[in-house]
């Protein structure tokens, strides 16, 4: 998993992400393609898989199905530009 290193991105998250991730990395500072790329899949995650609203967490088993299936999705079947 990478985030852009964002406050929200501090302590807490940093403890509980290896729980869900093998490996977290935080892009660098000041290297602007670094923090679009991760961004930019931010984003699409969001608009084509999971919408904008806030999940409860009974519904994370749900929402990781959905998330697997769009990851096969975007890494083999997206057209990228």
């Amino acid at each position: 998993m990478q985030s852009d290193g964002g406050p929200e991105f501090k302590k807490e998250f940093r403890k509980v992400v290896l729980n869900y991730a093998d490996k977290y990395r935080a892009s660098r500072t000041y290297k602007k393609n670094e923090q679009s790329f991760t961004g930019r899949f931010n984003r699409s995650l969001r608009k084509e898989c999971l919408g904008w609203r806030k999940y409860r967490i009974s519904e994370v088993p749900e929402v990781k199905k959905c998330v697997k299936e769009y990851l096969i999705y975007y890494n083999n079947e997206r057209p990228h530009l």
